[in-house]
């Protein structure tokens, strides 16, 4: 180059300046190799952006060039060198691996120089990353296999036609539901395959069609062996550039199968019906958010024979029930979610005074996951037997309190009323006697008043107990249990004063009993008076009052600080009447015993625990429902 004039000398230089800046401005990598000395001699500076390596980089190591080619493809630059040493022009595709390790998809172009002897002595070639364009290549092939494959498998016929109504596609599924090969079908009109009397419905549908309307509808085929096949149809219009229609598009579904047991199930609804509302039982079926889906008539009947309201479908449940019974129900339901079933009795008052009892049963209604989806209300009139059920058990529980009060009445006159008649006979002979002095006379008058009002004594707890027998039957009411607590606290208000007792009540917030006010009252009353009575002496009183829900049942806990009982010695005395453990206080030894008497009458069960000096827990159960 130093042979030429220095015009042409700048002037060339300046063209070699310009195309390397064109070429170091663009995308592509441009290189050169000189093969005689095996260097390579250009390399344009996007290099960088595609191999992550500078220009520079790769003059100084000859082998980075092939060191970044994807071990995978190695195969491919092998083959490449061979048909460039024949002189042929070389395209090819491969990966590489970028400087910071990812992959990279390059395609190359390598063109060889010849000498005069026919030999390759320089290679000039361009690079350019074509990964984006590889990935959506990839792409599209993956969703043309995958749209095959839709077509091919899918459950749906898919078919398409012309603007003339020619068949131009089927899948097989199609041809299966004609009960045609392929063949048979391609070409043909879509009405040779419609069931006469549906091809007027068609020819309206065709129209819409036209007009670019999509839809769903369901039509008959008939295939060539006369087959009636019933189908749903989802129908699209296509058109072309020029808004042409130019045919339609079909997903069709075979519903034969569903269409007869539409109607098989249509007979069968209509004979269960007839079973579910001639059963003897009751029937509210609720889905999963407690919203009525459906009810037979018995339901009906005693919804509106009970609640004065009639059953609405959507309707919740909690618009039949007593705002007072919703805590129970709905424990009930919690526990039926889990459990599957749960069952109990309840009765109602009609307005004559009589009562209606019912065997009520919750049931949970699963789907094939074994998941909860609803629940059922069974509800069976049992009134007739129960009726006979609770008068035998009122006789037997009736003869077995007569021969319990008899026994208690018996030791009652056997020692607390004998004693003081014993006491007057005696008094009485000693005034008889002439002998006797004044003072002595009035002594023993005074000694037959004091058994006289022993005597009163005794005839009037027996009285408070038999009253007990006769209250059962007062009418109940909803009592809250937080109201009972106030009305204590203030009776009990000058004694808690005076003794220093701190009285604790804790319920829950719906912790109330369908009850007799007066006797949850006078069981509260007793037990709190007997701890503060028989408290340790020296030592400030403390009685915890627990309410809450266990089971369904409402317990209460009294609980306190007090001296306690030695139930080892009196354990089946502790609620005896005239019972007495601790004769440094006064009392008759009474209230255990009309405790018991209270709760049991009320349906409930009652225990007690204490030891000496540690104070007493006394548990009481009610059934919630």
């Amino acid at each position: 180059m130093s042979d030429l004039p220095y015009h042409n000398k700048t002037r060339l230089e300046s063209t070699h300046h310009d195309l390397m800046t064109f070429f170091n401005a663009m995308d592509e990598v441009f290189l050169s190799v000189d093969l005689v000395e095996m260097r390579l001699t250009q390399l344009s500076r996007s290099c960088k952006e595609i191999f992550g390596y500078d220009a520079v980089d790769f003059l100084a190591n000859g082998q980075l060039w092939f060191q970044l080619i994807h071990p995978e493809d190695r195969h491919i630059i092998e083959n490449e060198q061979k048909e460039v040493r024949t002189g042929k022009r070389v395209d090819s595709m491969y990966r590489i691996i970028h400087k910071d390790g990812t992959v990279r998809w390059v395609e190359k172009k390598l063109i060889p120089t010849l000498n005069e002897e026919g030999k390759v002595v320089r290679l000039d070639g361009i690079i350019r990353d074509i990964t984006l364009r590889k990935a959506a290549e990839e792409n599209q092939r993956a969703q043309e296999v995958q749209y095959r494959q839709i077509v091919e498998t899918a459950q749906e016929g898919i078919w398409t036609i012309d603007e003339n109504r020619k068949i131009n596609f089927v899948n097989d599924k199609m041809a299966e539901i004609l009960g045609c090969t392929i063949d048979e079908i391609l070409g043909k009109d879509l009405f040779d395959f419609i069931y006469a009397e549906d091809k007027a419905y068609a020819a309206v549908c065709m129209e819409r069609r036209r007009n670019g309307i999509k839809e769903n509808i369901e039509i008959r085929y008939i295939t060539p062996s006369g087959n009636i096949v019933w189908a749903w149809i989802a129908a699209n219009p296509f058109f072309d550039e020029k808004g042409q229609y130019k045919g339609a598009l079909a997903m069709v579904t075979n519903i034969t199968y569903r269409k007869f047991s539409e109607e098989a199930l249509q007979k069968s609804e209509a004979n269960l019906r007839t079973i579910y509302d001639n059963t003897d039982n009751a029937y509210v079926l609720f889905d999963e958010q407690l919203n009525i889906v459906s009810f037979n008539v018995l339901a009906q009947k005693y919804s509106e024979e009970q609640n004065k309201k009639s059953l609405v479908v959507n309707s919740h449940f909690e618009e039949y029930f007593p705002p007072e019974r919703l805590p129970a129900i709905k424990k009930i339901l919690a526990d039926v979610a889990i459990n599957g079933s749960y069952e109990y009795e309840i009765s109602t008052v009609n307005s004559d005074g009589s009562s209606n009892w019912y065997h009520v049963r919750w049931l949970a209604v699963r789907n094939n996951d074994n998941k909860n989806c609803g629940f059922i209300l069974v509800n069976n009139n049992i009134t007739a037997s129960k009726r006979i059920e609770l008068e035998r058990e009122k006789i037997t529980g009736d003869l077995i309190k007569r021969v319990i009060d008899l026994e208690q009445f018996n030791y009652i006159i056997s020692h607390n009323l004998r004693a003081p008649v014993a006491t007057i006979q005696g008094l009485l002979l000693m005034i008889k006697n002439k002998k006797t002095r004044q003072d002595e006379t009035e002594q023993a008058f005074e000694g037959i008043m004091q058994s006289t009002k022993d005597m009163d004594t005794v005839i009037h707890d027996l009285n408070n107990i038999l009253q007990v027998r006769e209250l059962i039957h007062e009418k109940k009411e909803v009592v809250n249990l937080n109201e009972i607590a106030r009305e204590i606290s203030a009776n009990l208000a000058p004694v808690l004063s005076a003794q220093n007792v701190r009285l604790n009540f804790i319920f829950e917030d719906d912790a109330s009993l369908f009850t007799i006010r007066r006797f949850i009252y006078s069981i509260f009353y007793n037990l709190i008076s007997n701890s503060i009575k028989f408290r340790k002496d020296e030592v400030s009183p403390v009685v915890h009052v627990n309410g809450y829900m266990d089971n369904y049942k409402l317990r209460l806990v009294f609980r306190d600080n007090g001296k306690g009982i030695d139930l080892v010695r009196h354990r089946s005395k502790i609620f005896g009447l005239y019972q007495r453990f601790d004769i440094t206080t006064q009392g008759k030894g009474i209230g255990l015993f009309m405790v018991k008497t209270q709760v049991e009458a009320l349906g409930g069960k009652i225990e007690l625990k204490s030891k000496l000096g540690e104070g007493t827990e006394c548990i009481i159960e009610f059934p919630s429902t």
